[in-house]
């Protein structure tokens, strides 16, 4: 049944859906729902559950304008494992053949969550450097922090625990642990920036120095958005001792990431990671100056 209903003027609300079902108020506030068969040229054709096929005409239309559905994320291969989380997996591999042979991995891993009342940041890394047939670099290191939020305070409580394998250290791995209270000190659409003061403890395993080493956590973390998928990511934390006065580490991290596919969501990263240990002894570097150029996916 083809029902034509002629209208000086009405006003078209719609709510967009993955089958585009459609409300439509007319001017006397009657309202049609039903699923839109076709917009176009100022006549809409309305399938209804009870009229039938109904064909709206009328200069005073306004052209439908169907929001694109929203996709419900269904977690990580659609398993619902980590639903509505930030899922990021980044690989970057070079290599030279000629004289020497050199070859370069760097794999990683982050995932983030925030709401109203909670914020997790989880990533892990794994590098290798192979030169002339010989590991000359292999270490990895997993970490998270767990801010606790109040909304409408700028304040917030944070815990934060980190591991570090690396072969060419004199220690085996370390385990560092820390909490204490962070301050949103800038807050726009572009940028963010984080504040991080508390306490902490970190141990050496396999290494000279076997005791638990109290000390300091002084960070800052900024996120800026330079341009739609173009961001510039700071990072600094100080572990000051509490045991040795004097002594200290720093980590230090700068990533450039720019949107290469927004469809497929790939990203390229320029990362910069710098750490420093002024206590570090035997074949233990000082400074350990890491960097690697890698994709991004979204999981």
């Amino acid at each position: 049944m083809k029902l034509v209903l002629n209208c000086c003027a009405f006003l078209l609300v719609l709510s967009g859906t993955l089958t585009h079902a459609a409300e439509v108020v007319l001017s006397n506030g009657d309202v049609l729902n039903g699923e839109v068969l076709h917009n176009e040229g100022g006549e809409i054709t309305l399938k209804h559950s009870v009229l039938g096929t109904i064909v709206l005409v009328g200069a005073a239309i306004k052209p439908m304008k169907l929001e694109e559905p929203k996709l419900m994320d269904a977690g990580v291969f659609n398993t619902g494992w980590l639903q509505s989380w930030k899922r990021l997996v980044e690989v970057g591999v070079n290599g030279s053949e000629g004289n020497t042979r050199n070859m370069h991995v760097h794999t990683g891993t982050q995932l983030k969550y925030e709401n109203d009342y909670k914020r997790w940041n989880i990533e892990a890394a794994y590098n290798s450097t192979e030169d002339s047939g010989e590991t000359s670099r292999s270490d990895f290191f997993a970490k998270f922090s767990r801010d606790y939020l109040t909304p409408g305070d700028s304040r917030f409580y944070f815990t934060e625990g980190r591991y570090d394998w690396d072969e060419f250290e004199d220690w085996d791995y370390r385990i560092s642990l820390g909490g204490g209270l962070g301050e949103q000190l800038v807050k726009k659409d572009n940028w963010r920036v984080l504040g991080r003061l508390g306490l902490g403890f970190s141990k050496e395993f396999g290494g000279e120095d076997a005791e638990w080493v109290p000390e300091g956590v002084i960070g800052i973390e900024s996120d800026w958005k330079i341009a739609e998928r173009n961001m510039l990511v700071f990072k600094n934390t100080l572990y000051p001792s509490f045991r040795d006065v004097g002594e200290f580490r720093n980590t230090s991290e700068l990533s450039w990431i720019i949107g290469l596919d927004d469809l497929n969501g790939i990203d390229l990263k320029l990362g910069l990671l710098n750490e420093f240990d002024s206590n570090a002894s035997g074949d233990s570097r000082n400074n350990d100056f890491k960097y690697n150029l890698s994709l991004v996916f979204g999981l």
